[in-house]
């Protein structure tokens, strides 16, 4: 005899399963990629930014309304993580003091400085390097940064049914842990892998340095993530 606990638990167990169907019957080189409401404008302008340590210029614009054109390929289901969010063409300045050289891509949801300061105008960004756009990679360095994104913004107040206990994001990180790779890294590579509307070559930078490969099941893990966490 069923009891209503066990009924509740077989309800949950067969929303899940539904769930990953709904994601699995949808071809990956069909997603939905209609423009985002309010891309940025062209023109970016922080005053308050300065020269970061290595001598790279903070903002380059030059190749902004690229960017802006691979922004608005964004599939529609990660775009609730990026109400607000600004893109810009250029250095991030904390990043790339820390480095000392220009990385591809920067999701900074604090606004952070190369004096390591916070609260700056500059909060809520992804910043893209035109070297980036210059390999042709930007299409996944935008999805890998809007994968931190998402995790930021959606994962860390989700839960799976019967998993109230562990945030999405906490699961999902689990899946991630590799040798002396950072979760968090591999898991917005996954992003590419799950989201992208290309196939060939895909840049998944840490996927490749720790070679590290998410499994069918992870990934479709996380575009059921996403699914759940944005309504």
């Amino acid at each position: 005899m069923f009891t209503a606990s066990k009924i509740l638990a077989l309800l949950a167990s067969l929303l899940v399963m539904a769930l990953l169907i709904l994601i699995i019957v949808t071809p990956r080189g069909e997603a939905d990629t209609r423009s985002i409401s309010n891309p940025s404008t062209n023109k970016v302008e922080f005053r308050l930014l300065h020269e970061a340590v290595s001598g790279h210029q903070i903002i380059d614009g030059q190749h902004q309304k690229e960017v802006l054109r691979v922004v608005n390929t964004i599939p529609e289901a990660l775009q609730p993580a990026l109400k607000g969010t600004e893109f810009v063409n250029g250095c991030h300045p904390w990043t790339t003091k820390e480095l000392g050289s220009c990385a591809y891509g920067t999701y900074d949801p604090h606004g952070w400085d190369s004096d390591d300061t916070h609260g700056h105008e500059w909060a809520n960004t992804i910043w893209i390097s035109s070297q980036a756009v210059r390999t042709g990679k930007v299409p996944d360095v935008v999805l890998h940064e809007v994968g931190h994104a998402v995790v930021h913004n959606l994962f860390d107040d989700c839960y799976f049914p019967q998993q109230a206990e562990v945030s999405v994001k906490e699961l999902l990180l689990q899946s991630f842990t590799h040798g002396g790779a950072d979760p968090a890294e591999l898991l917005a590579d996954a992003f590419v892998v799950a989201f992208s509307i290309h196939s060939d070559d895909l840049h998944t930078h840490y996927f490749e340095d720790f070679n590290f490969e998410a499994s069918r099941e992870v990934i479709l893990k996380l575009r059921a993530a996403v699914w759940l966490c944005s309504k």
